[in-house]
């Protein structure tokens, strides 16, 4: 079986770890697999193994796309395309496995561009119907494409992601040192992911203006400082509490991202909605507790290893951090907890589900073509 992967939003977020973690786990066979790469990010996936690497030329979500990707899959000789985001090219007649992660532009229309929502309920939608089979990370997930995209319940699978073997607790001086080398300041609390609207930044922002002075611990937020006419900035100095807040660019690889969830006292996760919740779970394969919304698949994921609340409660978050932070006598049980339920999410077992999904996608199709005529 020859499978090709779109692999155009390899450094994407968590899109972009879902396609580099497949990657590297079908690099050891047994199928054939091509990734279906810009010339320009060769140098960010090297051939290796059983993964071969064909360019293609085409803007993501834009009209290229829908000739070029299925006329290079067809070059490489492959059998089952998989788009790991909602997009399934029109020109590809083969067989077809969709990864939706989210359906968030369609649960909250109000927080992206006019005419964005439509366009993500159009190409979705397509994509869903036209597919064999269709992937989420989470059961969650799965419930919104089928409510709200109409896909075929028995065409779709839940595959949990993993995590990485990178994301494990480090010894106490080589997190001091890993601090002090990113200048973050002590028993922070740590936020990672993108500062997308339904991500709830602003949650964070209003626990953090109900704490006292005192007692207000250090917010660090994973990447760059936010501009000073950002909306986050903003609100940051409306409330009072933008010296509180501390950025950590230059964060690039996993063993770098281990370290700035093991320094951190307490991981937050504010969502709104999340397809799924990587960070959190890493945070806990690092050591360090999670304090989470309830929305989504965050409590799915999460289960009781971390502590949830709803998230539209500034006051019952501070209160949260404060108790979580101060609780010494209960933090090693949480951390232990934590690890353990971490440990139960393996990209190794993403990979093999996900494979057993192409074999089910060529089957389904060969059995829907007509049968030849007898002699």
């Amino acid at each position: 079986m020859k499978v090709a992967i779109d692999a155009r939003k390899l450094l994407d977020g968590g899109i972009g770890t879902y396609i580099r973690q497949l990657l590297e786990a079908y690099a050891q066979g047994p199928d054939d697999v091509v990734a279906l790469l810009d010339p320009a990010q060769r140098a960010d996936w090297p051939p290796r193994g059983a993964v071969r690497v064909a360019p293609v030329r085409a803007g993501k979500y834009g009209l290229f796309e829908h000739v070029r990707v299925p006329a290079a899959a067809r070059a490489a000789g492959a059998d089952v395309l998989h788009e790991p985001h909602y997009t399934l090219p029109l020109l590809w007649t083969g067989p077809a496995v969709v990864t939706v992660f989210d359906l968030t532009h369609l649960r909250f229309p109000h927080f992206h561009p006019p005419g964005a929502s439509l366009y993500a309920r159009t190409v979705a939608g397509m994509a869903v119907r036209r597919a064999q089979v269709v992937i989420t990370a989470s059961e969650d997930a799965r419930r919104d494409v089928v409510e709200m995209l109409g896909a075929r319940p028995e065409r779709m699978r839940v595959i949990p992601l993993g995590v990485s073997p990178e994301f494990t607790p480090w010894p106490a001086e080589e997190l001091e040192a890993f601090r002090t080398r990113h200048r973050l300041p002590r028993g922070y609390v740590l936020y990672v992911g993108a500062r997308k609207r339904h991500k709830n930044l602003e949650l964070l922002l209003d626990a953090w203006a109900t704490m006292p002075d005192n007692a207000r611990p250090p917010l660090v937020v994973a990447g760059p400082a936010w501009p000073g006419d950002h909306p986050l900035a903003r609100r940051a100095r409306a409330r009072g509490v933008e010296h509180a807040i501390h950025f950590a660019p230059g964060i690039t690889s996993d063993h770098d991202l281990a370290g700035l969830y093991g320094a951190a006292a307490l991981y937050v996760q504010p969502s709104l909605a999340e397809g799924f919740g990587l960070p959190p779970l890493e945070a806990l394969a690092c050591g360090t507790p999670v304090l989470s919304s309830d929305a989504g698949s965050l409590p799915e994921v999460l289960g009781d290893a971390a502590r949830l609340l709803p998230p539209h409660q500034p006051a019952a978050w501070a209160a949260a951090v404060q108790e979580l932070l101060a609780d010494d006598a209960g933090r090693a049980e949480r951390i232990a907890r934590g690890r353990a339920h971490a440990a139960r999410f393996t990209w190794a077992r993403t990979a093999a589900l996900t494979r057993q999904t192409y074999a089910d996608a060529l089957a389904m199709a060969r059995s829907r073509q007509p049968r030849q005529p007898g002699p």
